[in-house]
């Protein structure tokens, strides 16, 4: 069956103009389609939008169509027939506890689909969540290796200590608690990036990468201005003292910026929920915060000696690194919100570079393009399409029932021996129990006259 949604007045109709048509499919129709017309399968998958009376085959078929056009599928199923499909799809629903949720890894306790919103929106800030564990490790890993090369260029490095407060205390505690904000309470209209590599995500990595080059490299520069500072200088008799005040300035201005990562990738609605609400994450902020900034403000001399530091004279000077800080997360908070995150980069620009690379755009999409831009498809005339199809779908049982009929009569044929067909003229001709006779021309039939085997067509 296929109905259109008149756009526009004054269309010609009889032409297929203004319209933008929607098909419902039965079982029998997809596989005429699938049989003959192979090439119509995407456009009809495309705007198909009712697909009903199908077999467990057919529903497995249907999912692995629209899967090959770009879609991501989500299957609802209550019986064994539907195992199949709901193995097959990206996210597989079982509505009841039987045979079908062996097969899907997702089984819902109530027997509708109410919670296909709650699976998606869950879904969705799975997704958000894993984006932003990536570029946070990303970015962390960039970040320190920026540390590392700044320090070579003098001759100095990151303590051993240095390495383990960053990589134990920071880090992993951060991470552990990053995943636990829970999805948002209403599901957004739009979905989330699903590619890493989508211009969003690697702007975000870039620019963000920039900023914590350029405090870094600020603060390096800034405390060489001071009137108390002394040059590091490599000492031969002790190769393994780092104790210096560039030391002091990269560890604890990127100390702030594991931290800032962590903030600016934690993001909220509309897929998940604010970070304030994950109460874990957000002690974990002011534990790691209140131990950095006591690190870089008023730390005990035997801190200072088991990290090698060499701290500013005066508390004032200390707490510049503190303003840096705050300074470096309003920036990036503003790039991620303001920039990355809007509309411009997203969508418009996002769409730019898919028409430029080459695979970058769905093929779902193709072929509406494809659709939109030929009126003239699906050829709609004085006879009605739905008409075509049902002309089909009949000549698709008659021709089954015929097949039908010659499995059993040629069964019938073997079992009486009477069963004949002439060489010449292809006559098949066979005769009753009863005593009567018939015959039927049908040169497809192919058999011996001293034989009583099988015939095929």
């Amino acid at each position: 069956m296929c109905c259109g949604d008149i756009r526009e007045k004054g269309v010609d109709i009889e032409k297929g103009q203004g319209r933008v048509y929607h098909f419902a499919v039965t079982g029998k129709s997809w596989a005429v389609l699938k049989e003959h017309f192979p090439d119509l399968m995407s456009k009809i998958v495309v705007r198909g939008t009712i697909f009903a009376r199908m077999s467990p085959d057919q529903k497995a078929q249907l999912v692995e169509n629209l899967q090959e056009l770009g879609y991501y599928v989500g299957m609802c199923g209550d019986g064994a027939n539907d195992c199949g499909a709901l193995k097959t799809a990206h996210a597989g629903i079982s509505l009841s506890e039987a045979e079908a949720s062996v097969a899907s890894p997702f089984t819902s306790k109530n027997a509708n689909i109410s919670c296909v919103p709650t699976v998606i929106r869950e879904g969705r800030a799975a997704l958000v969540t894993s984006f932003g564990i990536f570029k946070y490790m990303a970015c962390y890993s960039l970040t320190q290796f920026l540390s590392v090369l700044i320090l070579y260029w003098i001759s100095n490095r990151v303590t051993d200590f240095e390495f383990l407060y960053i990589d134990l205390f920071l880090l992993t505690t951060l991470m552990i608690t990053f995943g636990r904000t829970h999805a948002y309470g209403k599901l957004h209209r739009v979905a989330p990036p699903v590619k890493l590599m989508s211009l969003a995500p690697v702007l975000s990595l870039i620019l963000h990468i920039l900023i914590m080059l350029a405090v870094q490299i600020f603060f390096f520069f800034f405390i060489q201005r001071a009137s108390w500072f002394v040059a590091f200088v490599v000492d031969p008799e002790d190769e393994y003292n780092y104790v210096s005040y560039e030391n002091m300035a990269i560890f604890v201005s990127s100390s702030y910026q594991y931290i800032i990562l962590a903030i600016i990738f934690s993001k909220g609605k509309p897929y998940r929920k604010s970070m304030f609400t994950n109460y874990a994450f957000l002690v974990n902020l002011i534990i790691v915060f209140g131990v950095n900034a006591w690190l870089n403000i008023y730390p005990p001399d035997e801190i200072v000696d088991l990290f090698e530091l060499k701290m500013p004279p005066n508390v004032p000077y200390r707490l510049i690194f503190l303003g840096g800080g705050f300074i470096n997360l309003l920036l990036c908070l503003l790039l991620e919100t303001l920039v990355l995150d809007s509309h411009f980069v997203t969508v418009t620009l996002q769409n730019k570079l898919d028409r430029i690379l080459p695979g970058a755009c769905p093929r779902y999409e193709e072929v509406e393009s494809w659709l939109q831009g030929n009126s003239t498809w699906p050829p709609v005339t004085s006879e009605d399409l739905a008409c075509t199809f049902q002309r089909l779908d009949s000549a698709f049982q008659m021709s089954k029932n015929t097949l039908n009929e010659t499995d059993n009569l040629s069964l019938s044929s073997s079992e009486s021996d009477s069963f004949r067909l002439t060489g010449s003229t292809g006559k098949l001709e066979f005769s009753l129990d009863d005593g009567y006779s018939a015959g039927a021309d049908n040169s497809t039939f192919q058999c011996d006259d001293n034989t009583n085997e099988s015939t095929r067509l």
